[in-house]
């Protein structure tokens, strides 16, 4: 069984983990060596830049079309300009 994950979405996910890293490492820094760094703000931070990346790169992204097709007319739905 094969997952195909399209290009965008693994940008998506490849830039979140990215932030959430850096994140993580300077956190790490700031608290000093008795701190861990914060866990909470690096997944935080990382959902945060995916969504408003989804947002602004593709409109709906993941979502199904809201309205359906128009008809197309047929020839019965014309009327005479009489």
């Amino acid at each position: 069984m094969t997952i195909q994950i399209p290009p965008l979405a693994a940008l998506l996910i490849f830039a979140g983990i990215a932030v959430g890293i850096v994140v993580f490492k300077y956190t790490a820094r700031a608290h000093g060596a008795l701190g861990r760094g914060d866990l909470g703000m690096s997944i935080g931070s990382g959902v945060a830049v995916a969504t408003l990346l989804a947002v602004l790169l593709a409109p709906g992204f993941g979502q199904a079309s809201a309205s359906p097709p128009a008809p197309s007319p047929g020839p019965g739905s014309a009327t005479s300009a009489r």
